[in-house]
Parts: C-alpha cells; structure tokens; sequence
C-alpha cells in the first residue's frame, strides 16, 4: 500500500480517518450546499450532487461570506456536516466555521499533489500536526 503525507496548515485541530471528496473548482457554502442533505448543488462543480456528509472534503478554497461560517455550523449540528476540510488557502469564513462546528481544518495542500479522482477512499487528517496522509493500493 502507498502511503502519501502532505504537510500544510494545522489551523482547527482534530483528527478523522474516511474518505475524501474532492472538489476541482471553489465553492460557496451559501447556496452551494444543501442545507437539508449536505449535497454540493452547483450545477457547474465536479462534486453536483455528492454529499458532504461524513467525509474528508477537500475545495481550493471557499467562495461567500460570513453566512458561509453558520452553513458549515448547522450542517454540523444536523449530523450534514463533513467530518474535515482540507483546502489550499483558507479564508476567514470557512476558519471561522470549523472553529465553532470543532471540523479539523488544515490548508496550504495544492491540488496538484492530489490524485485525479473525484473520491479517495482512505485518508487521514491531522489538524493538530497540518497533515493530510493518502493510503492507496
């Protein structure tokens, strides 16, 4: 089995072991997200209609304001959330929104270093240490 670790940001600390998602394109919690099912509904994202539910979800960075940080909280509180965001830049809204919903965050990990599917079946993150480890094989 390949075992791959990137290092980024530790920003929200926790740690969870699942599956990843992986978004290509930025994405607003506003509008972007059912609030009702947790399923990505931008018609024009790779992820249309997967849900965020109790995984590992990775985005370039997030697109909205501040409402985005009480998306993410009461996807949380209503069992909708992701379990983890990992992303390349983390703004002040998604930070925020990890922080009040405990999501470990951890940002700086590019795209590029990814694999090309859309779902990773085991990672892990560490928000503690900024880690995101990729098993394959």
């Amino acid at each position: 089995m390949k075992k791959i670790v990137l290092k980024g940001r530790g920003i929200v600390e926790g740690k969870f072991f699942g599956e990843m998602i992986i978004s290509r394109k930025p994405l607003s919690f506003l509008g972007g997200i059912d609030v009702l099912s947790g399923k990505i509904m931008d018609i024009n994202n790779n992820l249309y209609m997967e849900r965020i539910t109790g995984r590992i979800f990775y985005l370039p960075t997030s697109i909205g304001s501040t409402v985005g940080a009480f998306v993410i909280y009461k996807l949380c509180k209503d069992g909708l959330g992701p379990k983890a965001i990992v992303c390349k830049k983390a703004d002040s809204m998604l930070v925020t929104g990890c922080a009040i919903s405990n999501i470990p965050l951890v940002d700086r990990i590019n795209i590029e270093d990814l694999p090309k599917k859309d779902i990773v079946k085991d990672c892990e993150i560490n928000g503690g240490k900024g880690t995101l480890t990729i098993l394959e094989g």
